[in-house]
């Protein structure tokens, strides 16, 4: 069933998908800019305000800084010194992120801007551009103003997700900023930039690439219409981005390390080394989803997945009863698409809670269509005379619970504590570990890169962390394996060396007694895995 603006004020008409090349009145120009002035942009305004309010309210200035988006801002720093990731500092996910915060870093420090603060505004800013589009793709794809207020509220119940945001570099975020910037494009039938789109996604983070096949599969209806080049279209906006990257690596001489680390390591040895039973990763990810990130809230997840199982039903029965692969809103399928291969791939590989940030927009999506088209299916049920001229049931119930979502929400934000060290706190002891050193001395870190963040200095070599494989890997290619690599970084003598994060590292023994051999710890009021050559304290 199609939504139309004649079932009430809440709900607008959705464009069918057209075949055929775009008449001059339906261009981008007269079709998007007119409107960023009027109503329709209401929403997506308050979106964007909404989710700064509520980001600020987790104390983004305070928050430390650790794990994985300190490794990404560490690379920014390490890009704005002249090194080249993948070549001299190593991490397998896709480069956008990186550049990203770099160039956040380049303007903080023209504007005064501490190097993770500027990240973190521009990261905030991000989070209400990806609140902004899913308010726009619920207005797209469900016709639904209340359908887009919902949408963009619900990612922002549980606190998790802010702070996930909020901690800085997060590839996931700007992989789903261009992910739900590829399905607005496909909605509004312009396939190049779909195709752009989505291979932007998957530069930020690998498996975005999923967007660029959902719009081959919607453009091409499903592989079996290729003459109007729509296809084609959204593959050679793919090819262009890439490119671009392509280019500019091979420029810099690190275009083997590029594919060596990004793609034939997550191949060889990422991806293998994170397969569990199909049992076991869906147990993985529900646990994670209801004890670290959703906690009390975890009842929008059933909801949210009962939404998309309807959703999807919904869009079958529509090919069946109506047009099938011609129908003009084929459109909607990518909706349908696109967290069905992204939850696939979690099945095979799934790791911690940043891994959840790509379902948010869709949790939102589908928690706001379960709410929205089971009022209207109870509205049409249940229609007593009196009742219906004075409320409408497919009004009444979402804004109910919109309002009961906005409680949730703000409660969960405005009674949030800040319980471990700040952020300045550990600048203080980036102060002192760099009385420590001199201008020429060395430093090692294996994890922690916030050390290297708050110390503006860089790494003994490329490896911040060997983690699932990477040390043998690292190793494969020297002739003298892993010993080799210890060898060199013994030649350089660090004077400071800090150890964290080793759980998963194949070579811990051999790097514990090289700490064990030359190095004795330092008593540090936070840090307690921070040693010193012997002989130089």
């Amino acid at each position: 069933m199609v939504l139309t603006s004649e079932r009430g004020s809440n709900e607008v008409a959705a464009e069918p998908f057209v075949e055929g090349p775009l008449p001059a009145a339906r261009s981008f120009v007269v079709r998007v800019i007119p409107g960023l002035m009027g109503s329709q942009w209401l929403i997506p305004a308050a979106a964007v305000c909404i989710t700064i309010a509520v980001s600020f309210l987790y104390r983004p200035l305070s928050q430390p800084e650790r794990g994985d988006p300190a490794i990404y801002e560490y690379i920014g720093q390490s890009i704005l010194r002249g090194q080249v990731p993948y070549r001299d500092v190593i991490d397998p996910k896709g480069p956008g992120a990186m550049y990203l915060s770099a160039l956040a870093m380049w303007a903080g420090r023209r504007l005064g801007i501490q190097d993770v603060l500027a990240v973190r505004y521009v990261y905030i800013l991000l989070a209400a551009v990806l609140s902004m589009l899913t308010a726009m793709v619920a207005t797209r794809f469900f016709a639904s103003r209340l359908a887009a207020i919902l949408a963009f509220l619900i990612p922002l119940v549980p606190s998790r997700y802010s702070l996930m945001i909020i901690e800085g570099s997060q590839p996931k975020l700007l992989m789903m900023v261009f992910g739900m910037s590829a399905l607005m494009f496909v909605a509004l039938d312009y396939p190049f930039w779909a195709g752009f789109c989505s291979m932007l996604s998957c530069l930020c983070w690998q498996p975005g690439l999923l967007f660029a096949g959902a719009a081959v599969l919607v453009f091409s209806r499903y592989l079996t219409s290729w003459r109007d080049l729509r296809a084609a279209r959204v593959i050679a906006g793919a090819i262009l981005p890439l490119a671009v990257v392509l280019m500019y690596f091979l420029w810099r001489g690190a275009l083997g390390d590029l594919w060596s680390w990004a793609f034939t390591y997550d191949y060889k040895v990422f991806m293998p080394a994170g397969l569990r039973p199909g049992r076991q990763a869906w147990q993985d990810l529900v646990s994670v989803l209801r004890e670290r990130v959703f906690d009390q809230d975890f009842v929008l997840i059933p909801i949210a997945f009962t939404g998309m199982l309807l959703y999807g039903y919904e869009r079958l029965m529509e090919k069946l009863r109506g047009q099938g692969l011609q129908s003009a809103y084929l459109y909607r399928d990518a909706l349908f698409i696109c967290p069905v291969i992204y939850l696939a791939f979690c099945i095979l590989n799934f790791q911690s809670s940043p891994d959840t940030i790509p379902f948010f927009p869709f949790i939102g999506l589908f928690g706001a269509w379960f709410f929205v088209r089971g009022s209207g299916a109870l509205a049409a049920l249940w229609r007593p005379a009196a009742l219906s001229r004075k409320v409408q049931l497919d009004s009444v119930i979402p804004a109910v619970v919109i309002g009961l979502v906005m409680f949730i929400m703000f409660r969960n934000a405005v009674t949030y504590r800040l319980d471990v060290r700040t952020l300045a706190e550990q600048y203080d002891e980036a102060r002192i570990i760099a009385g420590y050193l001199g201008p020429s001395d060395k430093i090692y870190v294996h994890g922690p890169a916030e050390l290297l963040v708050a110390l503006d200095r860089p790494n003994l070599n490329p490896y911040i962390e060997f983690n699932t494989g990477s040390d043998d890997y690292a190793a494969a290619n020297r002739p003298g394996g892993f010993a080799s690599l210890m060898v060199e970084m013994e030649s350089a003598r660090p004077k400071i060396v800090v150890m964290g994060r080793l759980q998963n590292v194949r070579h811990r023994a051999e790097l514990e007694a090289w700490v064990e051999e030359h190095y004795v710890k330092l008593e540090l009021p936070w840090l307690n895995n921070v040693y010193i050559r012997k002989g130089d304290n």
